[in-house]
């Protein structure tokens, strides 16, 4: 995961209309009563079929979180890929179906798979700074490039919880983790390489291809830049 920052103001597809106010209304009435013994509910859970998934949005989100799945770091070949989690699920949060601040660019595969309920304490948030996703994880890639995450501190609950998702979305995408690692170590071999051989014109184009690669907008950042090689590279080539 990335720390990304929330700095566009919410599409005008979610625009509050009459509807969407009196299902958000009706929402609250919802949650206050789902906080009663269940023999004291007498609320049914709204609905309301105005469509948060619109073009104006899934662009948006692509711009916020750099193209890419917020949890796995899995870049969207299109926008069209893009799946809307919903960071505080519908289950618990009705209210909050439509709002922006609640709304993030998720694979497919980690959306079906995140649960449907937050466990407690919850998880990091990348758009909260507080959070810092980037070094209350930590990241790891064994020999055969197998991902892993841990919590940095045992005592922050949502990073454990988010360590322990992070682990189970990832299991599917070894290969694809192992194929952009080896492709870094290779470019990194041949700059060093081209360094050795004084090729300056070499050296500079694999500078700048490394500094892609290793950007922010690309696959698994924070994996790749785990990789112990890779941090041996100078501060610069990471954004």
């Amino acid at each position: 995961m990335i720390n990304v920052t929330r700095d566009l103001a919410s599409p005008e597809s979610l625009r509050i209309t009459p509807v969407i106010q009196a299902y958000i209304d009706a929402c609250l009435e919802y949650e206050v009563d789902q906080t009663l013994p269940k023999e004291d509910r007498t609320i049914a859970k709204p609905e309301c079929s105005s469509s948060y998934r619109t073009d104006d949005v899934l662009e948006a989100l692509h711009q916020v979180f750099l193209g890419k799945c917020y949890l796995t770091e899995k870049v969207f070949e299109s926008v069209s890929e893009i799946e809307i989690d919903h960071f505080i699920p519908r289950s618990e949060r009705p209210s909050l179906k439509y709002a922006w601040s609640n709304l993030y660019a998720s694979d497919h595969k980690a959306n079906i798979s995140k649960p449907k309920i937050s466990p407690p304490g919850g998880y990091l948030d990348p758009c909260n700074p507080e959070d810092d996703v980037e070094t209350q994880i930590l990241y790891s890639l064994s020999m055969d490039d197998t991902p892993h995450f841990r919590a940095l501190d045992p005592q922050n609950q949502k990073a454990i919880n988010t360590a322990s998702l992070l682990n189970r979305l990832h299991k599917d995408l070894r290969k694809a983790i192992q194929d952009k690692h080896n492709a870094v170590l290779k470019m990194m071999a041949e700059w060093g390489a081209a360094q050795k051989t004084g090729d300056k014109q070499r050296e500079f184009e694999l500078e700048i291809a490394l500094k892609e690669v290793l950007s922010r907008r690309s696959n698994f950042t924070m994996l790749i830049r785990s990789s112990y090689i890779v941090r041996r590279l100078p501060p610069e080539f990471f954004d």
